[in-house]
């Protein structure tokens, strides 16, 4: 809907050894919106002739919409017939039933904060069986309209090949692999050699961004070794670029992330069993304390919390000493029979 204005660096092999040695050997998945964001960036005014015939990129804006809590994909300020508008685009990978209300909201809310119209895409690119109907309509149950959002809706994996070639837009090149049957090797190699013509200084950025869209659409795994060895032979050719220093930073942070969560995880873990191993000699110090030195022999080669737990509740009901003793003596078997 148009609300009307009010005023007018890792060595590149290493990057893709570290994808080798991902479950599988398929490369690390990547969200997909930050490299689509990454390839509209470098040639916006492709984009724009594309999504927006007639008009003219301007700037990129921030796409913070509400107090960092509600962020848009891209927002392009572009001139349509001398008239400053905004076009707004969001990358749609994994199915949301909410899809053209959360649209809806982002295009009123750019609209109010920037007092211009907004045109706004939804650029799906995978058929992951729920797709939004444009336009949005709310009415009354009479049939008295209230709303009406109009808004285009692109499914890459309907739009052929040659389509998007024949648009005569090098910038559009790197989506290929999403198209139909652009999934394949052959077409991959035919982007490559497009956008690094014999002769003629390639096009680096668009090369690296080929890679990051390529890598996440296909699904084979030999497909994907074949990619890695491709691009491994451009090292040269990418390793200045934008596009692969951020691939990998990407990769480098979530690397990161991921050991971070293991970290966390095992952590949590053994304070989880530290914390039952307090208990134990707690409960021995409180009800039999003459036994405190030995229960915390007995214990301190356990890590299995329900090994401890289950100790905790024999020593709180032993009626004497000489049962503790025997619960204490008898831990190690009960860690032995939860391994079996």
């Amino acid at each position: 809907m148009l609300h009307l204005c009010e005023k007018d660096t890792v060595n590149v092999g290493e990057l893709f050894r570290m994808a080798e040695n991902e479950p599988g050997g398929i490369i690390v998945r990547k969200p997909w919106d930050k490299r689509m964001k990454r390839l509209f960036w470098e040639t916006p005014q492709d984009y724009v002739t594309w999504l927006f015939p007639g008009a003219q990129f301007q700037d990129s804006l921030s796409t913070e919409l509400e107090n960092e809590t509600l962020y848009a994909d891209l927002l392009f300020a572009v001139i349509l017939n001398g008239i400053r508008i905004l076009l707004h685009i969001e990358f749609q990978y994994n199915r949301d039933s909410k899809m053209a209300e959360r649209v809806w909201q982002y295009n009123m809310k750019a609209s109010l904060k920037y007092k211009c119209a907004v045109w706004s895409v939804i650029i799906y690119l995978k058929n992951d069986g729920i797709v939004a109907n444009t336009p949005l309509m709310r009415k009354l149950p009479d049939g008295r309209g209230i709303h009406r959002f109009d808004f285009d809706v692109i499914k890459l994996w309907e739009i052929s090949i040659e389509e998007l070639r024949t648009k005569g837009l090098i910038g559009l090149l790197p989506l290929l692999p999403l198209t139909k049957g652009g999934a394949k090797r052959e077409v991959i190699e035919e982007t490559i050699g497009e956008l690094a013509p014999a002769g003629e200084e390639p096009k680096a950025e668009l090369l690296a961004l080929t890679y990051g869209i390529a890598s996440l659409a296909l699904e084979n795994t030999a497909d994907q070794e074949w990619l890695i060895r491709r691009f491994t032979k451009m090292y040269d050719i990418l390793r200045e670029t934008r596009a692969y220093q951020d691939l990998t930073k990407e990769s480098r942070q979530e690397a990161l992330e991921e050991g971070h969560k293991k970290g966390l995880k095992e952590g949590l873990q053994l304070g989880k069993v530290e914390a039952l191993h307090l208990t134990v000699l707690d409960v021995v110090r409180k009800r039999f304390p003459k036994l405190t030195r030995f229960a915390k022999e007995q214990i301190a080669a356990i890590d299995d919390s329900e090994v401890l737990r289950r100790l905790i509740v024999k020593i709180s009901i032993a009626k004497t000493m000489q049962e503790a003793r025997q619960a204490l003596l008898t831990v190690d078997e009960d860690e032995d029979l939860d391994d079996e």
